[in-house]
Formats: C-alpha cells, sequence, structure tokens
C-alpha cells in the first residue's frame, strides 16, 4: 500500500486521483466485512464531506464535469444491498405495505431509466444515481439492526457540527484557492452567490444541502436534549443545537429555516399531554422562534448597507428577509410561476414522464432550452418518472408519517423508544415540507438519511399493537432480525 501511495504521488494528475478514490472506496468497503451497519455507517460518515473531497483533488487534476467521485458511495451501496438482498430474498420487496410502494416506485424509476425522450441512457443513468440508487437505503433501514438508525442520528448530529465549522471558515477567510478554481469552473451554480458575497457550502457540494443536513441535525440535538433517557448528555445535546441553529441562519437557506419552525413544532405536539399543553408548547416556540428572528435581524444590515467582504451580515439579511417576509422575495415568485408551468403545460403533455435523468444536470445540458429548475421533488417525480410515480412517493411519505404518529404514540414515555420515535416523526414531517420546496431526495447526503428513516418506520410500524389491548409487540419485526437489547 504504502509503495502504491509513493508510486502514484510520483505520478501525480490521473493516477493520484484514481489512487485516492479507490482508496477511499476501499474504506468505506472494509467495515462491510465486519457488519452490514458497520459499512452503512462508514458510507453515512463519508457523504458530508463528498463535495470537500470532490474539490480537493483539482489540487492534482484539471477541471471536468465527469467526476468519478460520484460513483463511490453507489457502488459500496450496491455491494451492501446485495447482503440484505442475500440475506432476506425477494421477500424484502413486499415485507411491509410501504416496501410494496417503495419497490413499485423502483421499478417503474428503473424503466424510465431507458426513456429515449431525456435524450439518451447515459443521461438516464445520471437520474438513476440521484433518484434510483438512494432508495436502496429504505431496505437498508427495513432490515438493518434496529440500533443502526439511532446511531446514525447521533452521527449527522456531530458530522454537521464539523462541516459547519469548515463553514464558518469559508465566510471568515474565504475559499482556499482550489475551490474557487471549482467555483470558476463549474456550471448552473448560481445559488452560490447571495447579494454581493459567495455563500459558504462548507464541506457540502451547495449550500442547500449544508441548510439541510443542519436542519435535521438540528431537530435530532433538540431531540436528544429533552430526553430523559439520555440523562447527563442532555446539555451536551442541547449545546449542539444551539450551535446547529445559529449555523443554519448562516447557510443563506430559508427554505431550511421554515423546515426546522415545522420540525420543533411536530416534535413538542408530539410530547404534549393534553390540548392544553400542545397550545402552550405552541405560544413559547412561537416566542422562541420570534426572539430568533429578532436577533438575526439585528445583526443585519439593511440591503443598501451591505459590502461585498460583508459575508456574515449579508447572509443574515437575506435569511432574515426571507424567513419574515417570504411573499415579496423575488425567488418564491420564479417559482410559483415555474411550478403552474409544470403543472398546467409540462405534466399534461407527457403524464407517463420524460425519463429518469431529464430532470437532472445531465438531462438539462442534453436540452437545447435553458430550462429553470422545479425545486419541488413531487414534480420533479411526476415530469421524470410519470404521475404514477410521483402518486406513490406521496403515499409513502402520508403512510410513514400517519405509521411514526402511532409508533410515538405506543412507546412508553421517557424511553430511547420513544425518543427515537418522536425523532422520526419529526423528520419525516420535515423532509415532506423539504422535498415540496427543494429535492432534497436528490442531495448527496440527504437522499440515503431520508429513504434509510422511511424503512425504519416501516419495520417498526410491524410492531405496533393488533390486539385490542394497548401494548407494544416485543416479536422481532422483520423475519430473521431479532431486536438487539
Amino acid at each position: 500500500m504504502a509503495a502504491g501511495a509513493a508510486w502514484a504521488a510520483s505520478s501525480g494528475g490521473q493516477i493520484l486521483r484514481a489512487f485516492g478514490l479507490t482508496s477511499i472506496l476501499l474504506a468505506i468497503l472494509m467495515p462491510l466485512l465486519a457488519s452490514l451497519e458497520a459499512g452503512l455507517l462508514a458510507m453515512v460518515i463519508f457523504e458530508p464531506f463528498r463535495g470537500l473531497v470532490r474539490r480537493m483533488q483539482y489540487l492534482v487534476v484539471p477541471y471536468s464535469s465527469n467526476e468519478p467521485i460520484h460513483l463511490l458511495t453507489p457502488v459500496a451501496a450496491l455491494f451492501a444491498f446485495l447482503i440484505v438482498l442475500y440475506r432476506h430474498k425477494l421477500a424484502m420487496f413486499v415485507a411491509t405495505p410501504v416496501a410494496k410502494a417503495t419497490s413499485l416506485l423502483a421499478l417503474i424509476c428503473l424503466i424510465q431509466v431507458f426513456n429515449p425522450l431525456q435524450g439518451g441512457l447515459f443521461v438516464g443513468l445520471s437520474g438513476a444515481l440521484f433518484i434510483l440508487v438512494p432508495m436502496a437505503w429504505f431496505y437498508f433501514g427495513q432490515h438493518a439492526s434496529r440500533d443502526l438508525f439511532p446511531r446514525v442520528l447521533r452521527a449527522v448530529v456531530v458530522l454537521g457540527i464539523i462541516a459547519s465549522a469548515y463553514g464558518v471558515y469559508q465566510m471568515v477567510a474565504g475559499y482556499p484557492a482550489f475551490e474557487q478554481y471549482w467555483i470558476d469552473n463549474t456550471d448552473h451554480y448560481q445559488s452560490i452567490a447571495v447579494y454581493k458575497v459567495t455563500r459558504a457550502i462548507a464541506t457540502f457540494s451547495n449550500a442547500e444541502e449544508w441548510g439541510r443536513y443542519v436542519e435535521l441535525g438540528c431537530l435530532i440535538a433538540v431531540g436528544l436534549a429533552v430526553s430523559r433517557s439520555e440523562g447527563k448528555f442532555r446539555p451536551v445535546w442541547g449545546v449542539c443545537a444551539t450551535v446547529l441553529a445559529v449555523m443554519i441562519a448562516l447557510t443563506g437557506q430559508r427554505t431550511s429555516i421554515f423546515g426546522l419552525f415545522l420540525g420543533l413544532t411536530v416534535f413538542f405536539m408530539a410530547g404534549a399531554r393534553s390540548w392544553g399543553s400542545a397550545m402552550a408548547r405552541t405560544a413559547a416556540l412561537a416566542v422562541a422562534c420570534g426572539f430568533f428572528l429578532f436577533a438575526s435581524s439585528q445583526f443585519a444590515p439593511d440591503e443598501s448597507d451591505l459590502k461585498s467582504g460583508e459575508s456574515v451580515s449579508t447572509l443574515l439579511s437575506h435569511t432574515t428577509k426571507g424567513t419574515l417576509d417570504p411573499a415579496n422575495e423575488t425567488s418564491l415568485g420564479v417559482r410559483l410561476e415555474t411550478w403552474s408551468q409544470v403543472l398546467l403545460e409540462t405534466i399534461p403533455s407527457n403524464p407517463l414522464g420524460s425519463g429518469l435523468g431529464d430532470s437532472t444536470l445531465a438531462g438539462t445540458r442534453s436540452d437545447e432550452n435553458d430550462r429553470r429548475p422545479i425545486d419541488n421533488h413531487f414534480f420533479t417525480l411526476a415530469t421524470s418518472a410519470g404521475v404514477p410515480a410521483a402518486l406513490l412517493f406521496i403515499w409513502i411519505f402520508w403512510r410513514s408519517l400517519r405509521s411514526s404518529m402511532r409508533i410515538c404514540r405506543e412507546a412508553e414515555r421517557g424511553s430511547r423508544e420513544f425518543t427515537n420515535s418522536r425523532i422520526a416523526m419529526t423528520l419525516v414531517a420535515t423532509l415532506i415540507l423539504n422535498n415540496f420546496f427543494g429535492t432534497s431526495f436528490m442531495i448527496y447526503s440527504i437522499a440515503p438519511i431520508g429513504w434509510l428513516l422511511l424503512g425504519w418506520v416501516s419495520a417498526r410500524s410491524l410492531e405496533l399493537p393488533v390486539t385490542a389491548k394497548n401494548t407494544v409487540s416485543h416479536k422481532p419485526y422483520l423475519k430473521g432480525l431479532e431486536p438487539s437489547l
């Protein structure tokens, strides 16, 4: 290994990049030899840093739109999927009602890979990397050890803070030369500019991914901080939640702000014992949110006073303005105009879809027209995979939200199971909003977590009581999978 590294370093260029990417792939695959859960956790840890590693490769090679780094986790996920398929055979595709719907959706997406309307097979395969491959994580969440999901939750909090620290560095010191080189060459990245500054993206591939990741991390940290089962670690999670809340404001992602507010509302409502308690919690949350926005506005100057070097104040102004008065935001008007066009023209003209890759960057490049991004995953599925696929996706979320509510209600208060189920219900509700005002299930680090969450909820739903007694069954929630204590 050392000799190979020395040879690659001396050769430089494409050889050094190939050696580096191969080493990363092996580092992700090796934990699979220990257990499925270890391999999945390795992929979860790598994903937030994919964007940074992607940009670091331009230290040794010139810019290219074809980047093999995007194949690393799909290859690792394929090996993990084969392990699950070997253990559970074809029954994994129909283990639960949500599994049946997910499998049917995956089949439709697979067929749409070969749709000739999208501009070629390469475009379809590109769409598969964004939409189809992450769906494998549903089966991981359904069949992996029940301890995996809580571990992933805690990993997201820690990784979100580490990645955000690098984002703060980008705001204060600016982009390093290799990242600035990527910005200067990449296309379809208008969202990186906010007024007169270039917003930070931390270790992620774009600012939206950073915002969504710390949003989920903040909700998870809040859930752990108020959980009695966390004991002496509750203050630590409280500090993490505060840090991540500040980071959300610095990402400049208004949808993440609204997602955080919705998630907190769902979370605290789920813990209420009566309607009076629910209203009191809602009022307290409204006051806290108002204080947060007021504090942000005090640090945010007026748009006319913004200067090109004031990254933090500019992003705070951008965030506060869009959160307090979203109706007057230009981006919202453009988005509504695009959605109207999709609903009235695009979908009626081709209700069966134009190909899985049609809505991806590869599909945009193959189109002669300069299309606006849809920024709505439900509409994206309807245009690329067809209306039936979009309806299936809506049903999957609706059924998962309903199941997560029942799981939370049946769990014993104060237990770890109640904490996990309460956080799960919060995340499902938040991801519905994020997918309506964005494409979270096409984001590198978010889509696997989202599908893993839906798979976990699907598996837990089989433990819901089927008798008249209000008790939870303690039988294994899937055949061949014993719950770990």
